[in-house]
């Protein structure tokens, strides 16, 4: 007779604890549900800002390795440093970037999760995932390191959207790395980050080529090469730093060979917040490279 209720006071405290435990589970899931979208949907600054200004990337160059260190430093992701950055400076729209680098560690670093919390974390996030995406991928300069160390030869500079009336008027979108003596065939040309080959060959108006696709998506042109690396083929996986043929002058239409030695590099990030084929600015990147050798 006592062994009954004893049962039954058992089984319902049972019960009880286990209604208690679902409310406590469906309470915590609701907190985090409110928590990851007050994250996503929370009043903030919006970021805004055309596509032409933060293709331009004109962020001072130097600014890269410093806040590459100081996010060792503070523990503080390097891309989402490097967009709050840009943010507070509305991604640099004038012409050429002239900044007191000596203020970026109490002005952007110090206080850095206050200033980010200002912005729309959902608005900010495709650019740190634009800049993670390329600063991860990056690995190598395009000339071999030991060679562009001693090659004084090999020079470039900022000639993004230049204007140009080669084969029509158009726009510049990347870099040109010069061979200043001239020669085909002189200059190794090799790949900046791993990936796979989406096209290798010839094309009218890059000459001999190849783009490589890495694995987040971005798209790196090398274009007009005089000869590429033996066996390079479409869907073959290349690393960071393998030989793609060497420097030249093929490609521009009709005939080629027109304009001096030189390699055109292109950079085409996989980004959300426009729609269309979108390319970056490579010469902040290949100025960071050039000091980081």
């Amino acid at each position: 007779m006592g062994r009954r209720p004893m049962r039954q006071m058992s089984l319902l405290s049972l019960r009880r604890i286990k209604d208690l435990l679902f409310k406590i589970s469906v309470i915590a899931a609701i907190i985090l549900i409110f928590a990851v979208a007050w994250q996503v949907f929370r009043p903030g600054v919006r970021v805004r800002v055309s596509p032409e200004t933060v293709a331009a990337f004109r962020v001072p160059h130097r600014a890269i390795g410093m806040l590459k260190n100081y996010s060792v430093e503070y523990g503080i992701p390097f891309a989402e440093l490097f967009a709050v950055f840009h943010a507070e400076n509305d991604f640099f729209p004038e012409k050429s970037a002239v900044y007191d680098l000596s203020v970026i560690e109490q002005l952007y670093v110090v206080d850095f999760h206050r200033i980010a919390r200002r912005y729309n974390a959902r608005s900010l996030a495709p650019y740190v995932t634009m800049f993670q995406n390329l600063f991860d991928e990056i690995e190598a300069f395009p000339i071999p390191t030991g060679w562009y160390e001693h090659d004084s030869s090999i020079m470039f500079g900022n000639s993004w959207g230049v204007e140009h009336n080669f084969q029509g008027n158009r726009m510049h979108m990347g870099a040109a790395i010069i061979d200043r003596e001239n020669i085909r065939g002189r200059v190794p040309v090799v790949s900046m980050t791993g990936g796979v080959i989406e096209e290798a060959g010839w094309c009218n108006q890059l000459g001999y080529s190849v783009g490589i696709v890495t694995r987040n998506g971005t798209f790196f042109l090398y274009a007009h090469l005089d000869t590429l690396a033996p066996g390079l083929m479409p869907g073959q996986t290349i690393a960071a730093g393998q030989l793609l043929g060497q420097m030249g002058n093929t490609g521009g239409g009709r005939g080629g060979r027109s304009f001096p030695v030189h390699l055109h590099l292109a950079i085409r990030p996989n980004v959300s917040f426009t729609r269309g084929q979108f390319w970056i600015n490579p010469y902040p990147i290949l100025r960071y490279l050039e000091e980081e050798l």
